[in-house]
């Protein structure tokens, strides 16, 4: 049984921004709005308890290129 390749389609300024999730002290800024439309996609989890969002499996295959 063959896994589905899921589809995902980012702007330009998303898949910039995903590389800088999760964000870090003093690194580039993502802007709410963008950092939901991640989370809406599947590629970064909900806030977590320290009110930053990690990258998920999947955002993390699309990043590099994978997917």
């Amino acid at each position: 049984m063959s896994q589905e390749i899921p589809t995902v389609q980012l702007t330009a300024e998303e898949r910039d921004h995903l590389w800088y999730m999760p964000q870090q002290p003093g690194g580039r800024i993502v802007p709410e709005p963008i950092q939901q439309r991640l989370q809406d996609l599947g590629l970064v989890t909900a806030p977590l308890a320290n009110g930053q969002r990690g990258i998920t499996v999947l955002g993390d295959k699309v990043r590099r290129g994978v997917i």
